[in-house]
């Protein structure tokens, strides 16, 4: 073999090795980047966090042009809790009650890669038409699908038939995991603070919520506002229509307050037929216009017992409000659970008053309105009162 062929084959050679060591350098920075996720996606203690991740990252860790997830949802947990997350945040995920969308794109429960079909890509993509290879995870746990997680990208090459995926096999099975543990730990958390009839915080979630908000107001110096909301003779209800009307008309209160209140208003079933509404930057007055907003809403609502029997509730109102830039600047723990008793017992007493007064009354510590139920036109006064 003369010295010109050795040095073809050296260099043939030389190139072979370089692009061995570009192949496992590449390899390595993609395993890399999946063991971050990996550990990202273990870390992740909210579903809304963990399909952040699944959505947002994925496509900038790993330079895709699209992501897209489907989930199976039959009991509506997934929805009851990405219930906050803004429609546009969430675009790219769809959940499914039936199971039928996700069996037909996994007929074997097998990862699929490649090119796709026009139609496919109209379906998985909608929103990008320049995706021309996907790969197609399924999740699964404990041999049943929950989902399917879709990566596009614009390079036909990117995924192919004949390419080994065994690490997003793994991932699929890590997800999958996370999905199931984050749906559990937060349904399990959700129980333990939501009042089961009313769908709103039940009375140990309202302690955590006015702990944090006074402590919140002490840092912002706004004012937080309190209403106490009591259903006027709730017992003559259950007495006349029986127990199964009067857990209707706490389910149709509770839905009015969901409807009627900010976001960033917390509601709460205090106990019985009483609710609290904590009104975080509100002032005294804006908080007595609300209450009043809200007794005649109720006063408006028609409630039906099991036999269709029409009839229509009043409630009480008691209105009170933490003023931070009137307290002493102290915000130990005694400071504030001093302050959170005091907005409590001014907001009861409020409620007592409104209550002794007639009934379907507004009743503040600092503002007084009396309203008179029944009447053709409402009469109101208002009068300035020391708190």
């Amino acid at each position: 073999m003369d010295r010109k062929t050795l040095q073809i084959q050296n260099d043939e050679l030389q190139r072979t090795i370089r692009m061995t060591v570009r192949r496992i350098e590449h390899n390595e920075t993609i395993l890399k980047r999946f063991f971050d996720v990996e550990l990202k996606l273990l870390a992740c203690n909210k579903l809304a966090d963990l399909i952040g991740l699944l959505l947002n990252d994925f496509k900038k860790t790993f330079k895709l042009s699209a992501v897209t997830l489907y989930l199976f949802d039959p009991d509506e947990l997934a929805k009851d809790l990405l219930a906050e997350i803004p429609a546009a945040q969430l675009k790219a995920l769809t959940l499914y009650k039936g199971q039928q969308e996700l069996t037909h794109l996994y007929p074997n429960q097998e990862l699929q890669a490649g090119e796709l079909e026009t139609g496919l890509r109209k379906v998985l993509f909608p929103d990008n038409p320049f995706v021309l290879s996907a790969a197609m995870l399924p999740l699964i746990r404990q041999d049943c699908l929950i989902g399917s997680l879709h990566l596009g990208a614009q390079d036909s090459d990117r995924y192919s038939v004949d390419y080994r995926y065994d690490y997003l096999s793994h991932l699929c099975s890590v997800i999958s995991v996370c999905i199931e543990n984050c749906i559990n730990q937060e349904s399990l958390q959700r129980l333990s603070t939501i009042d089961p009839l009313t769908g709103v915080h039940n009375r140990r979630a309202f302690n955590n919520d006015i702990a944090r908000e006074i402590n919140r107001a002490h840092r912002t110096q706004e004012q937080l506002s309190c209403l106490f909301i009591d259903i006027d003779h709730f017992k003559n209800i259950n007495d006349t229509y029986g127990h199964q009307t009067g857990d209707r008309a706490l389910r149709t209160l509770g839905n009015l307050l969901k409807d009627q209140f900010r976001k960033t208003d917390l509601i709460s079933r205090y106990g019985g037929e009483e609710f609290a509404v904590l009104l975080p930057a509100c002032s005294d007055k804006e908080a007595v216009r609300v209450a009043e907003n809200l007794r005649q809403s109720i006063e408006m609502l028609i409630i039906r017992n099991i036999e269709g029997t029409p009839f229509r509730l009043t409630a009480s109102i008691g209105s009170s409000t933490f003023d931070p830039t009137k307290a002493v600047e102290n915000r130990d723990n005694k400071a504030l659970n001093y302050h959170s008793e005091l907005l409590l017992k001014n907001a009861d007493f409020s409620l007592y008053e409104a209550k002794k007064s007639g009934r379907n009354r507004v009743f503040s510590h600092t503002l007084k309105i009396i309203r008179r139920a029944n009447e053709g036109i409402e009469q109101s006064i208002l009068a300035e009162q020391q708190s």
